[in-house]
């Protein structure tokens, strides 16, 4: 296996390079300090995996990814960026390792890529990539998209389609408005801390859902009827919290 780490700042490189060693000792690891050396050495080697800065001095990582003709290696994003800009990378469903680089954050991630390593594909990845640049800049914008990653695939849905989620233990269930469902394997923890700020609200341990698609509160049963029929429980202690929101 082959991995490739991108970064302007030596002692970044030199700190994932050692705990690359240590997560995948068998792997040959090279470097690159930039986006010019790292399309000759992309070009050059073909990794398997590719760790990539984002702002580098002569360029940034989406400038490399790009001029690259056809991306197949696994990519995940070494970041300054703020929580804002982390956001981006979560709606994408790109990986990513916030600086200073953590080793067991660089470990699950450096995992997720070798078991997806079998079924990646190009076009897929140029759509993240198109997706996570879109968000970066349009960091407010309402008509988001989100992608959701199961087993098999990502999907590429729209915020506003998003009727609801239900949490079953370490997985969320989306509920979709054209009555598709995808199940993910990312906690509704997550999701909840992504989706909030897009009229999204916890109305019970697990349920989470879109206030655009409320077609009904029932106050005495305490319980929602949301666009597609489906009925949803609101616990006791979020009643008065919902009731605020949507008297706004």
């Amino acid at each position: 296996m082959t991995i490739l780490i991108i970064d302007d700042e030596a002692n970044i490189r030199a700190t994932t390079r050692l705990f690359v060693s240590e997560i995948l000792p068998e792997a040959s690891i090279y470097e690159a300090d930039g986006v010019q050396s790292g399309l000759e050495t992309v070009s050059r080697i073909k990794p398997d995996i590719l760790l990539l800065d984002v702002e580098m001095q002569d360029g940034t990582g989406f400038d490399l990814i790009r001029k690259v003709a056809h991306p197949s290696f696994q990519l995940v994003f070494i970041t300054a960026h703020n929580q804002y800009a982390v956001n981006a990378f979560e709606f994408s469903a790109i990986d990513f390792v916030v600086k200073p680089v953590d080793e067991d954050l660089l470990k699950r991630a450096l995992e997720r890529s070798v078991s997806n390593i079998a079924s990646r594909n190009e076009s897929t990845l140029a759509k993240q990539i198109s997706l996570l640049h879109d968000h970066l800049q349009h960091l407010n914008r309402a008509d988001k998209k989100i992608a959701l990653r199961d087993h098999d695939n990502i999907y590429f849905v729209d915020v506003s389609e998003i009727i609801r989620c239900s949490a079953d233990g370490p997985y969320t269930t989306f509920y979709l408005a054209d009555g598709s469902t995808i199940l993910v394997s990312k906690t509704m923890k997550e999701y909840e801390e992504l989706l909030t700020p897009h009229l999204f609200f916890r109305v019970h341990h697990s349920h989470l859902i879109n206030l655009r698609h409320i077609k009904l509160f029932r106050k005495s049963d305490s319980d929602l009827q949301m666009s597609d029929g489906s009925n949803v429980p609101v616990a006791t202690r979020k009643k008065d919290d919902l009731l605020k929101i949507l008297s706004a």
